[in-house]
């Protein structure tokens, strides 16, 4: 496989380093832009599998908003997002719902737990 190259904007801290990567496919030939090992091990991740944190909404019944906000405990594979979406979207929670709370364990066998960020009373 010919060298390509490719572009990151590190999220892992503030600096958001901006990182070119020249890899073959299977190894990194090159990296430059990096300031920690903290950017180089967030490149690495990128061409292997890149991982985020999923931030949404699900549906609430017997509180004073329609929707309330959950997200991931720990980052997930960016590809499994639209599944996730799917299996999240038929849920109904009934209020009251503490922050914290969990809504879908081990979501997709990633190990990571779908929770709620935020306390609904009920109404």
């Amino acid at each position: 496989m010919a060298a390509e190259k490719k572009h990151f904007v590190c999220v892992v801290c503030p600096v958001g380093c901006e990182i070119d990567v020249v890899h073959d496919g299977s190894k990194i030939i090159s990296m430059e832009g990096n300031k920690c090992e903290k950017s180089e091990e967030f490149a690495r991740q990128e061409l292997i599998e890149p991982m985020r944190i999923l931030t949404t909404t699900v549906r609430i019944q017997g509180s004073r908003w329609p929707v309330i906000p959950v997200r991931t405990d720990k980052p997930v594979p960016k590809r499994l997002f639209p599944r996730i979406m799917r299996q999240l979207r038929p849920i109904k929670l009934q209020a009251p719902v503490n922050m914290l709370d969990v809504v879908v364990r081990d979501v997709l066998h990633t190990g990571a737990n779908v929770v709620a960020t935020r306390t609904m009373p009920r109404e």
